[in-house]
């Protein structure tokens, strides 16, 4: 079960009495940064040392500076809060390969300010073969049978752990009835590089469902590839990088 508990100005979510500590350490600044994966105006991650253990500390900040997002703020709990109460959802319904937050800290006023997430160092290995594909492929049919879908499904979002293969980096959002993000976390799969690379056919052993959903779904990801698209999406990079906020 979630807990919350005031703390600073910030609200924790943790699950157990050593990650509600875990989180205050956080807010008191009670660590040290060992190595930053990425550190941009819109997304933060680092290897952290707290009391000789290493964890991995996330900001998606891009909810709390790019406008239309911050106001989706105003009506959802953002995306560190809905990732936790999602993936302890999958786990109670026995899908136990997601890797879940130990501890979700946000400040909020009427938009969110700051969003931190606190989860466990995971020494694993990338996905690298046709059977690690083939194992992931099993997960995803078994969280799509769930109405569960992945969202950013690669094979970079997975990890081989000595306990087997998990996922990062997804908020476990559901759908109910279309298929349209099921159909487009497998449309997304089979444009990634490991799998072009290895030819590996996606669909040999699970196919979406053939619905309206998944027709939509398929009419926008090849929107996406039109050159016109390509070149908006250019011209948005160049314009972060130069200091706006979209």
């Amino acid at each position: 079960m979630i807990k919350e508990e005031k703390y600073n100005g910030y609200k924790i979510y943790y699950k157990n009495e050593s990650n509600r500590v875990l989180a205050k350490k956080i807010l008191d600044k009670s660590y040290k940064v060992l190595e930053e994966y990425k550190n941009t105006e819109r997304n933060y991650v680092a290897k952290i040392d707290i009391d000789g253990k290493s964890y991995v500390l996330k900001s998606p900040k891009a909810e709390t500076i790019i406008p239309q997002r911050k106001i989706q703020t105003m009506f959802k709990k953002g995306e560190g809060v809905t990732s936790f109460i999602n993936i302890d959802s999958a786990i109670s319904k026995g899908l136990d390969f997601f890797i879940e937050p130990l501890a979700v800290i946000v400040k909020r006023g009427l938009f969110l300010e700051e969003s931190l997430i606190l989860m466990d160092y995971i020494d694993g290995d990338i996905i690298r073969t046709t059977e690690d594909i083939d194992i992931i492929m099993e997960m995803v049919k078994k969280i799509h049978e769930k109405g569960i879908y992945h969202g950013d499904l690669n094979t970079s979002n997975f990890i081989k752990t000595p306990n087997g293969i998990k996922i990062i980096d997804t908020q476990a959002k559901s759908e109910s009835i279309w298929h349209f993000k099921r159909g487009y976390d497998i449309l997304t799969m089979k444009n990634d590089l490991l799998v072009l690379l290895l030819k590996y056919d996606v669909e040999k052993n699970y196919r979406v469902t053939r619905d309206l959903g998944y027709g939509l779904a398929y009419i926008i990801k090849n929107f996406k590839k039109l050159t016109i698209v390509h070149k908006i999406r250019e011209f948005k990079v160049y314009l972060r990088n130069k200091g706006f906020k979209i």
